[in-house]
Order: C-alpha cells, then sequence, then structure tokens
C-alpha cells in the first residue's frame, strides 16, 4: 500500500513537471487546460497516460481566414504581373483567352503564367467568351487551367461537355440597375463551381447599382463572385454592401495604359479587401 502512495507522488512530482516544462510552449498553442493525465490501475503497477486534448475550437486568425472574402485578379497578360498578384495574396488569376479583348494573351503565355500562379499558391482561371467545347478543351489542356470562366451563350452552351473535365465559373451579368440578364438553372449550378456576377459588359471597368442588385438562388459548390467596375476606392462598399464570398478585379487595377497591372493599385486593392470580415 505504502508503494502505491510513493508512486502516486511521483505520478503527480512528474505531471507539475511536465506542466513546468510545457511553459514555454503555450505560445505555440498547447494550454496547461489541455493536458491531463487520467492514472490507469494495470494488475498490480501503476501507468500514466499523458494526452493533449484536441482543439475543437479554429484559432482567431484562421476564424478570420475563413471568413475573409477571396480575390480574383483578372486581366493578367505576363509572368510577372501574376507573380504580383499572387504574392500580394490574390486567390485566383484570370487570364483573357478570347481574341478581341484588349488583354488576350497567347495560350504559350497562359502556360507561362499557369506555371508561376501554381507556384505561388494561387489558381489559374481561362476566361473563355462565345467558344465552343473543343477549343475551351484545347486550351484548357494546354494551358493547364484549373478553371474555365464562361461567357457568352456559346460557352455557357458547352456546359454540360466541359463540366466532366474542368472546374468552372459560370457568368451572370447584370444591367446598369441591377437586374440579372441571364440565368442558369439550379441543376447546372448545382455543378458548377462558382458562379461570377458581371456587369453587362466584361472588362468594361464599369459596374452596376449594386444597392438595387438582387442575388438570384446560387447553390453553386463555392458560393459566388462580384466583378464589374471593382477599384480599391469602391472595393469595400461593394464587400459590404453584397457580402459575395469573392470579388473580382481587373480595369481597378491597371497602370494608366490600362493593359498592364500597377503594382501600388495591387497593395491598395488587398489592403481593403483584407480589412473585411464576415
Amino acid at each position: 500500500m505504502l508503494l502505491g502512495v510513493n508512486v502516486g507522488v511521483q505520478v503527480l512530482r512528474e505531471v507539475c513537471h511536465m506542466q513546468e516544462k510545457c511553459a514555454g510552449t503555450v505560445s505555440k498553442g498547447l494550454q496547461f487546460g489541455d493536458i491531463y493525465s487520467p492514472i490507469r490501475q494495470v494488475s498490480r503497477g501503476m501507468r500514466i497516460t499523458c494526452l493533449q486534448k484536441p482543439s475543437l475550437k479554429l484559432s482567431s486568425q484562421q476564424e478570420l481566414e475563413k471568413r475573409k472574402p477571396l480575390v480574383k485578379m483578372c486581366g493578367i497578360i505576363s509572368a510577372r504581373d501574376a507573380a504580383l498578384a499572387a504574392e500580394a495574396g490574390a486567390n485566383f488569376i484570370g487570364m483573357i483567352l478570347w481574341p478581341n479583348s484588349k488583354r488576350s494573351i497567347s495560350v504559350s503565355t497562359a502556360k507561362e503564367i499557369s506555371k508561376v500562379v501554381r507556384e505561388n499558391g494561387a489558381e489559374p482561371v481561362g476566361v473563355f467568351v462565345d467558344d465552343c467545347a473543343d477549343t475551351v478543351l484545347r486550351i484548357s489542356h494546354e494551358a493547364d487551367l484549373e478553371y474555365v470562366q464562361l461567357h457568352g451563350n456559346g460557352s455557357r452552351g458547352a456546359f454540360q461537355i466541359l463540366k466532366k473535365s474542368n472546374r468552372i465559373i459560370y457568368v451572370l451579368h447584370a444591367n446598369e440597375d441591377g437586374g440579372i440578364l441571364n440565368s442558369i438553372s439550379d441543376e447546372d449550378c448545382s455543378l458548377t463551381d462558382w458562379v461570377l456576377v458581371d456587369s453587362e459588359k466584361g472588362g468594361s471597368g464599369k459596374g452596376f447599382n449594386w444597392s438595387k442588385f438582387k442575388l438570384p438562388n446560387v447553390s453553386s459548390k463555392q458560393g459566388w463572385l462580384l466583378a464589374g467596375g471593382i477599384k480599391p476606392e469602391n472595393a469595400y462598399e461593394a464587400l459590404s454592401t453584397l457580402r459575395p464570398d469573392g470579388i473580382d478585379v481587373s480595369s481597378g487595377i491597371c497602370a494608366p495604359d490600362g493593359i498592364t497591372k500597377d503594382h501600388s493599385r495591387i497593395l491598395s486593392f488587398m489592403k481593403v479587401v483584407n480589412s473585411v470580415h464576415y
């Protein structure tokens, strides 16, 4: 019996010693309250089991990250601009693969950009307008795209084929008063990764009336993105008014030439977005 008492005292000393040693690890997320030592009596001996209780709650930083809107920077024309955008914190990097756009790029350039984007932890997006399924599939494969963004009835009409091998961003357009001009069925929406709501003419730098806009039922896998006339000066208002899951910027972070990206505007935009948490 005396032996059992001595062992018990030794156990308490060891636990106390362990707690003292762990004092330096509190800043790493291990709390004294997380350490417990159930003493199990096994036949004639005694055994100590020290376990760290799993944390059931996310840290404050994780909670903030979880509720922060995602960012898509579009109209990227070079690996340099892609790296600047991704390093600043953009989650998606968009490239225009429609030849009629002033920001259109070749497939070979898109492939180079995709490589840089992935290396910097973001995901490459190819923007298509009225292209057939075969064209989208071919370019997506050659440029190593993660997402295909579908504008125009031609590209959107290929949705059923494209969804089998691509992740999809399906575009809805809104007029100046915030009225939706096209639609997506509930079934197709549930198979789409993201729904993006853009102004009537995407890439124009023009927006729509956010206060009058009524978001249709969106049941996509990831949520919805807001685009159209977004820039550092109005991003906070856009996010606060509509609370989208993500925000898309292109013209708003361009240099004076309207094509290349301006590093200072990229940083200004990210500063605004990072200040918003739902």
